[in-house]
């Protein structure tokens, strides 16, 4: 919402004195400086200023003068174009309409709304389970913006100052991880994402075995990609590479599709590539029954 009013404003702070000295002079110039620079922000960079910053410029005056500050700043005739906003989740921000339409504000308001949001789910992730964020989680926080708009968002965060806690780590997959150092140290960071990537292998090891025992078929790789297993699509190739070098993993195989060129694998703890083959087949063209083969185990 959207506060400004013309008229002018009382000299209420007059009466308070700190150390003996009138405050009000300390008040006017308060005043300026969050003024100059909400209209600085708004002309050069075409940008919202956090209501953060009056706490920051007011800290040496009487709480209740910093409490009706803003209020009256906001009814005086030379503050007449300096206007507030608030978000949804209760961030207050200045903007000068000099430079900037309430339209373009909102917009802008509802941008710093989505790093609020990004910011806090990171934190929350580090505090409270000592876990990183992979990417893909920030993703499914709106349905109304696209990855490629999350990732913007993202890289203009790391150059705010108020977001300097938050850092990002790459595992060997590709993935994406986020952490912010308050709770996790870069050190913990690095031994948190190896551990990611080798719980995505365990899982796909663990799964093609099961399928290839219980089930009697290979499993296709762009089944870890749905939510039930929720390997990113762009992970899952380094992935699969991991897998099928590790030693721990020698019995996974690879099969491709002819024509689809779609990716099996399948364990030849449980089946010979005589029958899996066969079966990936059948499974792809989706056509006949399912084929008998030489099942092992």
């Amino acid at each position: 919402m959207y506060m400004g009013y013309e008229t002018e404003a009382s000299h209420a702070h007059e009466g308070y004195t700190l150390d003996g000295i009138a405050v009000s002079g300390q008040v006017a110039e308060v005043k300026t400086k969050l003024a100059h620079t909400v209209r600085k922000n708004a002309r050069r960079h075409c940008a919202l200023t956090p209501g953060q910053l009056l706490k920051v410029l007011a800290r040496d005056l009487p709480i209740e003068v910093q409490q009706t500050l803003l209020a009256e700043m906001l009814q005086e005739t030379v503050y007449s174009d300096i206007k507030s906003m608030i978000t949804a989740s209760g961030l207050l921000f200045l903007y000068s309409l000099t430079h900037m339409t309430p339209m373009e504000a909102d917009a802008k308001g509802h941008l710093e709304e989505a790093k609020h949001v990004i910011a806090e789910k990171i934190r929350r992730d580090s505090r409270v389970t000592t876990s990183l964020t992979p990417l893909g989680a920030l993703y499914s926080l709106w349905t109304e913006l696209k990855p490629v708009q999350v990732c913007s968002i993202l890289n203009e965060m790391q150059t705010q100052a108020c977001y300097g806690d938050l850092k990002t780590i790459s595992a060997c997959s590709g993935e994406l991880y986020l952490y912010s150092e308050r709770h996790i140290t870069d050190k913990y960071a690095a031994l948190l994402v190896r551990a990611a990537v080798n719980d995505a292998c365990q899982m796909i090891a663990h799964t093609v075995r099961e399928e290839s025992k219980i089930i009697d078929r290979p499993t296709k790789v762009g089944t870890f990609t749905s939510h039930v297993f929720g390997i990113p699509a762009a992970s899952l190739q380094p992935c699969i590479v991991r897998v099928l070098n590790n030693p721990e993993f020698a019995d996974i195989r690879k099969l491709v599709h002819p024509e689809t060129e779609a990716v099996y694998l399948y364990s030849n703890m449980y089946m010979n590539e005589g029958h899996a083959y066969p079966v990936m087949k059948w499974l792809e063209e989706g056509s006949g029954l399912q084929p008998e083969g030489n099942h092992l185990g």
